[in-house]
């Protein structure tokens, strides 16, 4: 016990190390201790060290299969190495276990986003918003799978929303803003609008410009599409492009938010 304390004095000070120090220093006395297994997974997970965490947060489970925390907790340590339906299964075993995990949803929301599973997706973003409403992560993946499906409004919905929450965030106006384009020509303005909150929210990010430039020329404004086209090569160069190869810059939803952790 004594060791599990000054491994949780370290971890809270950042001194992962050594933490994980400590905590093996426990698990050396008593190797069925599963909360110095799941302590030290949790420092080595703020080391970058996802694999040593999933074995961590394995020993954990083996010890104590309720442990839901311990699932949770290694499900995004699997998603961050990439182990898509390993990470799939553990939250779906943390939400059998804790139904009230708002993250777990969202974060399966993710894996079936990215596998391109949109009405799964979308149910287990609905599934975390239930739990935590104000949840901005869950809007705005939510906003960006109604986007895909073609569910223009209920995606304006989600990430007007959002924007209710977290107005400074400059991706939820480029995302509002994609979703207008997929509607009609008298919604032009609204996205254009909404790629300009965005640049003045984010002014050096160069897929706002693109994307904005995109919808000038759509709309037959070229000369505001080729000064788009041109800014965004200045504030990033991975965007600069001849202006005849506007046509195939790149645009569209952005990321779904990062894992909740």
């Amino acid at each position: 016990m004594e060791h599990v304390q000054t491994g949780d004095m370290h971890y809270e000070q950042g001194e992962y190390a050594e933490a994980i120090e400590e905590y093996s220093k426990a698990i050396e006395l008593d190797p069925s201790d599963a909360s110095a297994h799941f302590k030290r997974g949790l420092a080595w997970f703020a080391q970058n060290e996802y694999a040593k965490a999933a074995e961590d947060y394995t020993q954990a489970i083996e010890i104590d299969p309720s442990n839901a925390g311990a699932y949770y907790r290694r499900g995004i340590a699997r998603q961050n190495l990439n182990q898509l339906e390993e990470a799939a299964a553990d939250y779906t075993h943390a939400v059998e276990l804790d139904p009230s995990n708002a993250r777990a949803f969202n974060n399966r929301g993710i894996i079936h986003h990215r596998n391109g599973e949109l009405e799964d997706a979308i149910a287990d973003y609905s599934a975390a918003l239930e739990l935590e409403p104000s949840d901005t992560a869950a809007l705005n993946n939510r906003g960006l799978a109604r986007t895909q499906l073609g569910d223009a409004d209920d995606a304006i919905a989600d990430f007007s929303r959002a924007i209710e929450l977290d107005p400074a965030d400059s991706t939820y106006y480029a995302n509002r803003a994609t979703a207008w384009r997929t509607k009609a020509r008298e919604d032009q303005d609204a996205a254009l609008q909404d790629y300009g909150k965005a640049i003045e929210l984010n002014p050096t990010n160069g897929a706002f410009y693109i994307n904005r430039g995109t919808l000038w020329r759509e709309v037959g404004e070229d000369f505001m599409g080729s000064l788009d086209f041109e800014k965004a090569g200045e504030v990033d160069p991975r965007y600069r492009i001849e202006d005849s190869q506007a046509e195939t810059a790149p645009g569209g939803p952005f990321s779904v938010e990062d894992l909740d952790v």
